[in-house]
């Protein structure tokens, strides 16, 4: 189904998958009491008329990291999620500025983000929406609160950007980004917490690139074997035992791409240590 420029796709009952433009992806839980929207994409136009076509319940948002293109249309909402620690980076200018930086890039108005007034999650809080409780796995390496969205009811994971998007190589090389050592120890324990959901659908901040195409017919699905891949892509590029592919300067940061298996990263050299 296609309204006001966004593909919306209904996954399972009270559950739906909704993409921009931009390629980027937002996902609508429909609780008994009230709806989360997870991350919000990146198009001019409010997003709230859209969603009202889906539910008329009370629609919370959560971020799976403070980004641009996930994090766009919060002032639409009273009640924000955000990781504390993406909060605090916030605070500390590398994600602000960084956010301010993207609508440039997006050519999208600038906004002003009332951080001081979401709400922080750790891995010990919960979010009830009514008959369906989500959970919060804290997955630092892209951000440092990049976190990942648990969903028994839908047996889903939303994922942000925390492993890139299937075919689609992470972006490492971001201000604000861990640097790889980090990532990869963040990795080994998230691979820890994700062992009961191994069976759960991937969903994450980009899913039309994870979707199947003439060059890809079965897609580049996001799944656990991806995050296994990326923590030996991490170990690899650490012990210097694997190559770049490709260079690319981005903006004024010239970067490497290393890929392994079914997943890559884009990263600056610094970041490798």
């Amino acid at each position: 189904m296609q309204a006001q420029g966004y593909t919306i796709e209904e996954l399972q009952p009270g559950l739906f998958a909704i993409d921009d433009e931009n390629a980027a992806s937002m996902y609508l839980i429909v609780g008994t009491n009230k709806a989360l929207l997870i991350d919000t994409c990146i198009m001019k136009a409010d997003i709230l008329p859209m969603l009202r076509t889906l539910t008329d319940k009370p629609i919370e948002l959560a971020l799976t990291h403070a980004h641009i293109d996930h994090m766009y249309h919060s002032e639409e909402f009273h009640t924000v999620y955000l990781h504390k620690k993406d909060i605090a980076a916030w605070k500390k200018g590398a994600l602000w500025l960084l956010v301010h930086v993207g609508c440039l890039m997006f050519h999208v108005p600038d906004k002003t983000y009332d951080i001081k007034h979401f709400i922080p999650v750790t891995e010990d809080s919960a979010i009830d929406l009514g008959c369906n409780v989500i959970h919060i796995i804290s997955a630092p390496g892209h951000t440092p609160g990049s976190c990942i969205y648990v969903d028994d009811v839908h047996g889903a994971l939303f994922t942000g950007d925390a492993f890139g998007n299937g075919g689609a190589s992470a972006w490492m090389w971001l201000p604000g980004s861990l640097n790889i050592g980090a990532y990869r120890d963040s990795l080994e324990i998230v691979l820890d917490r994700l062992k009961p959901y191994e069976s759960y659908r991937f969903l994450g901040g980009h899913r039309p690139q994870t979707l199947p195409t003439e060059d890809a017919p079965d897609g580049h699905p996001l799944n656990m074997q991806s995050v296994r891949d990326m923590h030996t892509l991490c170990t690899k590029m650490l012990e210097h035992s694997i190559e770049p592919i490709a260079q690319e300067r981005l903006f004024i940061l010239k970067t490497r791409q290393y890929a392994y298996g079914i997943t890559g990263m884009w990263v600056t050299k610094s970041k490798i240590r």
